[in-house]
């Protein structure tokens, strides 16, 4: 049988439904045919060419190699059962059970055979070893001694590699744990790569990454200098490839080690590349793969960082909703990419359960649902009023001075963008009593105080707006990360005629 099949008709009706409905999802219409017509013909003995036809209509040499592609390709797909449901084999554990004590030793053994080589093929372990001690056992009552010993060491290989699984997780939550990060001593670190090092070359994929993975998030979470070479973004990229050859592989629930990976890259990326393609990439690893399920019980703060730069990108190049009929103007293309950034802005603010320790995220992930609601209708730039009007009053108990000048810039944009200048003074005047003693990000406070210029100047006329502006262009004026900060002040001082 392949390896398909063998998945096939090892799943239970539950996770083959799960399955086609994915496959149709993502309009998979042959690796659907071959996956119905698998469960079709179920434990029935036919050979390949049987298969080839019902999908090709006939068996000949071009149609087989497709065959094969086509059947390795579905195989590969499996990733949606691996990462949304890892244990999807383990029911077939308890179904051999029954079968046995139904004197059906035979089709138990077959169906034990097919199960033991999918869970061995994917890194199931818990399959694997629960199948491995059963075979061991059976050939122990039937005195095939040198058999079961063989099981028996299969099975201790099994065990090892869960057994480093174990280690590896343990050792970063005992010492690369973030809240204890302002305690750790960068001494220790070779110590951190040596212990992780020695899995880099374990016989199991699963412990092999995840060793590879720690080596690299230790020199990430202590800033060493290695984490920024060249050799740091290609470990990267081949943990990446090593992922996409063998997605069918099961790593812990809950435990997203692509995603832990891309952040990673996104990390080191932001150290070397311009903010187009930091962008670029950004909407790549937001855009290249389904969300495991999982992820709607908890706040998936790596998504969040790729939505951050996004929606800074998008509101840098694009906001300047106050031009007439600016945001109604913009290329298709670029509403079709917010359109998709807002959805996936409340598919996380819909899904996700803001407890009373999220209450921070929770509005800075608002904030940046928000940059993308400037860059739309007049009603939505409204509505970011009241979703940021309504943070700061809900939310006044909660410490989040960090993120005062990020919300009040989005705060100001959506009022001056409303032609509502009094509300923009307001605003700013807000701004200054809550961050007067604290250190503010620059082009979030020339930004503030852009808007509140340019307003006074358009309710006033005083030149001494005027000037005010002109000095925050003379601040900008050759400040590498500040180009599109002026940007905006020369295109406000231009439409204004400021």
């Amino acid at each position: 049988m392949l390896n398909i099949q063998k998945v096939i008709v090892l799943l239970d009706e539950h996770h083959l439904q799960e399955f086609r409905k994915y496959l149709e999802q993502s309009r998979a219409e042959l690796p659907l045919k071959l996956v119905d017509e698998a469960a079709r013909i179920g434990w029935e003995e036919k050979d390949s060419d049987a298969l080839c036809k019902a999908i090709y209509g006939k068996a000949g040499t071009a149609e087989k190699k497709k065959f094969f592609q086509l059947a390795h390709h579905t195989f590969k797909l499996t990733s949606y059962l691996s990462r949304n449901y890892p244990s999807y084999l383990s029911h077939n554990i308890s179904r051999i059970e029954v079968i046995v004590n139904q004197g059906k030793l035979e089709q138990a053994n077959r169906l034990a055979e097919v199960l033991l080589d999918t869970a061995e093929k994917i890194e199931d372990y818990n399959t694997a070893r629960a199948m491995l001690q059963y075979f061991s056992q059976q050939a122990f009552i039937l005195e095939r001694r040198s058999d079961s010993v063989r099981f028996l060491e299969r099975n201790a290989k099994v065990i090892d590699a869960e057994r480093a699984l174990n280690d590896i997780y343990l050792y970063l939550r005992l010492n690369l744990h973030f809240k204890d990060r302002a305690s750790l001593n960068r001494d220790d670190i070779e110590k951190h790569l040596s212990f992780f090092g020695q899995y880099k070359t374990h016989e199991a994929f699963t412990v092999r990454i995840l060793g590879r993975y720690a080596c690299l998030y230790t020199l990430s979470y202590l800033n060493d200098d290695r984490y920024y070479s060249k050799e740091t973004l290609d470990e990267l990229n081949d943990l990446n490839d090593e992922l996409e050859k063998n997605p069918y592989v099961v790593f812990t629930f809950s435990d997203d080690i692509e995603l832990n990976i891309d952040y990673l890259k996104l990390k080191h990326l932001v150290s070397h590349m311009n903010e187009e393609g930091l962008q670029r990439e950004s909407e790549a690893l937001l855009r290249k793969r389904e969300v495991p399920r999982f992820w709607r019980n908890y706040l998936n703060t790596a998504q969040v960082a790729f939505l951050s730069i996004q929606a800074s990108f998008y509101v840098s190049h694009y906001g300047f909703g106050y031009r007439k009929n600016f945001n109604e103007n913009l290329p298709q293309e670029v509403r079709e990419q917010i359109a998709f950034y807002k959805r996936t802005c409340e598919e996380i603010l819909n899904s996700t359960s803001w407890n009373e320790g999220l209450h921070v995220r929770y509005i800075n992930m608002l904030n940046i649902y928000c940059c993308f609601l400037l860059l739309g209708s007049r009603e939505e730039v409204r509505k970011v009023t009241e979703l940021m009007e309504g943070a700061l009053f809900n939310y006044q108990q909660v410490a989040f001075q960090r993120l005062y000048d990020a919300i009040f810039a989005t705060l100001v944009m959506a009022y001056f963008m409303l032609e509502e200048y009094v509300k923009v003074q307001e605003c700013y005047k807000r701004y200054e009593k809550l961050t007067a003693p604290s250190v503010k990000l620059p082009e979030n406070d020339i930004t503030i105080k852009a808007y509140y210029y340019a307003a006074q100047w358009i309710a006033t006329s005083r030149k001494q707006y005027r000037e005010k502006l002109n000095g925050l262009l003379e601040k900008t004026g050759g400040v590498k990360n500040l180009e599109n900060t002026q940007k905006l002040l020369q295109d406000l001082k231009g439409y204004y005629k400021i």
